[in-house]
């Protein structure tokens, strides 16, 4: 594609950076090299200063990468101090929103493209970057993507049309653009739940919540006589321009709570004070009915554009991590128009980077990045954890998988390179049995987590039409499949409270490891289908080291780890002593 060093830098929450060099992708999420999670660059909290984050990046690309001159350094959400932190690093051109600059920051050129037309031209935007990085992921030549969230640089609600075909500058075109604000009112509801932890801060609460509400909603039912006050509350988050409209939320929900008769409980500086929170069939029908008109306004705004084109379509940005709208949105382009939808595995802002670099590079060919993410950073450290009174041993599969389903084992699995993307899908998980009982097993010895958070399945392509309501693939866990009655209680451990499961299939092209022992477990009469969750423990990012990864062994009551390393002859299986 290119001779260049490409590079993108997005240096808001999750940030990253990613870099094209000889035909290789290579995405360093900041919170998997810090080890902390949501971590910011310039923009947003947490962060450090950002002139020595940058040094540091600087440094480490080059030490690890050899990567000391970029080309083309694409950023967004990276101004420091009022100056570009691109001119830190040893390059050529930098394109940021709608200007060009030399490496010393001095400006070369500009765009007026914004807004309605913020994917016409080469301008590097927020919503621009999710919609690129997702089409060229994609398997289609053709297809509508839509980008939301609770924010961006060019708007909060975009629709592009992508043609791989046409000429490189013609292939993105903006067909939509409105600043009507679905993230931020979904969010915003889960500080008053009882159920679920509160967190103060503004900026951990939306990266938090939105994910935990999703899950909780099954649990409740829709009150038809709360659709429209719960649309007129997100009606009251749309924007004028770029005006903000938080500080005046506590307005909005006391005027939800008065025509639903509901109590949002504020403190006296205005913030949602964590008092008084709802509980039961209130709290969980409020988010059921959330969810609801959630998926009823965007759908709305976006099926004329899917009635008119009749081709693919694509959901990104933080809101196309709901998997329950990517379900619906999927069920009807297929039923309606005969074409299909794909969501990325980083539609997130983790994702952000990578789309900068997609968008300039434009291949001709879709880009598997599922596992694009670094290698494990301690990798070399692998034979000091053979000699600290641990069992290990070259994995046997038909022992293993006896032990994950007749024993009811949790293992680790570390190998490759790390997912790129918020959800572990083989390479950084923890996997077990999904019989009934397990979840509450699973959560009482390792996760830890709330008990309306559902755990997902991870299952052969071939396999995955006999024990759920499913045609095709779902590589990336971004759609919910009801469990077949007939298996229900069976896989009751990955069965969610509406009967559905976020699945993740597999072949053996993309997962060897996880393939090979589903085949296993097929062979020897089990339900090839195994729990599969992410690799960590709450409050901490997915882990990208061998010492986390023999920590919380040794802390959590897990059997072991299976691991994968360059420097083992074997997968080796690795056990408390």
């Amino acid at each position: 594609m290119q001779d260049k060093v490409i590079a993108g830098i997005s240096g808001g929450h999750n940030a990253g950076i990613t870099i094209y060099n000889k035909g290789e992708f290579i995405a360093i999420e900041l919170e998997r090299l810090f080890n902390h999670k949501n971590l910011a660059w310039c923009n947003f909290m947490p962060r450090m200063d950002g002139e020595y984050m940058t040094k540091i990046i600087k440094h480490y690309i080059k030490e690890k990468y050899g990567i000391d001159k970029i080309d083309v350094l694409r950023s967004i959400n990276s101004d420091w101090e009022n100056k570009q932190i691109g001119r830190f690093f040893n390059v050529d051109l930098i394109e940021h929103n709608q200007v060009r600059l030399d490496g010393k920051g001095n400006q070369i050129e500009g765009c007026s493209d914004t807004n309605e037309t913020s994917g016409d031209g080469w301008a590097a935007f927020h919503h621009k970057s999710h919609a690129a990085g997702t089409f060229y992921q994609s398997p289609f030549d053709e297809a509508l993507v839509f980008s939301f969230d609770g924010g961006g640089d060019d708007g909060w609600n975009l629709g592009y049309h992508f043609d791989r075909k046409k000429e490189r500058d013609k292939q993105m075109k903006t067909i939509h653009f409105s600043f009507n604000d679905y993230g931020n009112p979904y969010f915003f509801l889960g500080y008053f739940i009882d159920d679920i932890k509160y967190i103060h801060d503004y900026g951990e609460a939306c990266l938090t919540y939105a994910g935990k509400l999703m899950g909780y909603c099954s649990y409740g039912n829709v009150r038809e006589d709360w659709i429209e006050p719960i649309k007129d509350y997100y009606s009251k988050w749309n924007r004028v321009g770029w005006n903000p409209v938080e500080d005046k939320a506590e307005q909005y929900l006391g005027d939800l709570g008065s025509k639903i008769g509901l109590h949002f409980d504020f403190n006296e500086h205005g913030h949602a004070s964590g008092e008084n929170r709802l509980k039961g069939d209130d709290a969980k029908d409020l988010i059921a009915t959330s969810q609801y008109v959630f998926e009823e306004l965007h759908f709305n705004e976006v099926k004329k554009l899917i009635d008119f084109y009749k081709t693919n379509v694509c959901i990104t940005g933080g809101c196309g991590m709901n998997i329950l709208y990517n379900t619906r949105i999927r069920d009807y382009v297929r039923k309606t128009h005969g074409k299909d939808v794909y969501i990325a595995p980083n539609s997130s802002d983790c994702g952000l980077s990578t789309g900068l670099v997609i968008d300039y590079l434009r291949p001709d060919e879709p880009m598997d990045l599922t596992y694009a993410g670094e290698e494990v950073y301690d990798d070399n450290d692998i034979f000091s954890y053979m000699i600290e009174g641990r069992v290990f041993e070259p994995l046997d599969l038909s022992k293993i998988i006896d032990q994950i389903f007749k024993d009811k084992h949790i293992y680790g699995v570390v190998q490759g390179r790390a997912e790129h993307g918020p959800r572990a899908l083989g390479n950084r998980s923890i996997i077990c049995s999904p019989a009934e009982g397990m979840k509450k097993v699973l959560n009482d010895r390792v996760k830890h987590r709330e008990f309306f958070r559902p755990f997902a399945p991870i299952v052969r392509l071939e396999d995955v039409s006999t024990y759920f309501d499913w045609e095709g693939e779902s590589r990336h866990m971004n759609f919910a499949a009801y469990v077949k009655e007939e298996y229900r209680e069976q896989l009751a451990s990955i069965t969610h409270s509406d009967g559905t499961a976020r699945i993740q299939t597999v072949t053996r092209e993309q997962n060897e490891l996880m393939y090979d022992m589903l085949t296993e477990a097929a062979n020897k009469g089990f339900i090839p289908v195994l729990l599969n969750t992410s690799f960590n423990v709450a409050g901490k990012p997915i882990l990208n080291t061998y010492k986390d990864a023999f920590a919380i062994m040794g802390k959590e009551d897990m059997n072991g780890l299976i691991i994968k390393s360059k420097y083992l002859p074997d997968v080796t299986v690795f056990k408390k002593s």
